[in-house]
């Protein structure tokens, strides 16, 4: 007789005389496994209250399963929803949760300087440190530049056309490539 459990990311199977203790260990395993994922559920939930400020604001369809997505299974995201909708949310609480996991900042592409602003201010209002570099701030980029690679920023916002600038690549990206946690293009 072959059991078969199913255990986060794989399926094994279970042969032999310690079937039953194996079974038992790897159902302890499954059940702190679900318990973890109730609580980092718990805790995205109690950020997006802060958030919003509604103590009884709940996500809307999508939103935690888009956030489980990418911290739990560290999964590839597209997510295509109205504006309003709380894109930004999504890879806020994304962020703050992998940071607290121990994972690099994240890097936020943002074509809109206007939202870049509003995102920083919603993103502060969740603990989460984000700052940016773009066109409206040079007189800020030393300072950004030194706390991004102290590794006290969550969340990096740039616009896309730092990106084709080498010296921008070369004294910023470079050195935090290989630690990004999260990389997001907004629109």
């Amino acid at each position: 007789m072959h059991v078969c459990v199913a255990a986060p990311r794989s399926h094994t199977f279970i042969r032999g005389n310690n079937r039953r203790k194996n079974f038992h260990a790897q159902v302890r395993g499954l059940v702190a496994h679900w318990e973890e994922n109730k609580r980092m559920k718990e805790r995205a939930l109690q950020l997006l209250r802060q958030a919003v400020g509604s103590p009884r604001a709940e996500f809307h369809p999508g939103q935690w399963e888009a956030i489980e997505a990418l911290v739990e299974r560290r999964e590839r995201l597209l997510v295509v929803q109205r504006t309003g909708w709380g894109k930004s949310i999504v890879y806020f609480i994304a962020a703050k949760l992998l940071r607290d996991q121990g994972s690099g900042c994240a890097l936020l592409i943002s074509p809109l300087l206007a939202l870049m602003r509003n995102q920083i201010e919603a993103a502060r209002r969740i603990g989460v440190r984000a700052e940016t570099i773009n066109s409206t701030n040079p007189d800020d980029w030393p300072q950004v530049e030194r706390a991004l690679r102290a590794g006290e920023i969550d969340v990096l916002l740039v616009s896309p056309e730092r990106l084709a600038n080498e010296k921008f690549m070369t004294r910023c990206l470079l050195p935090i490539a290989p630690k990004i946690g999260l990389f997001v293009v907004d629109e």
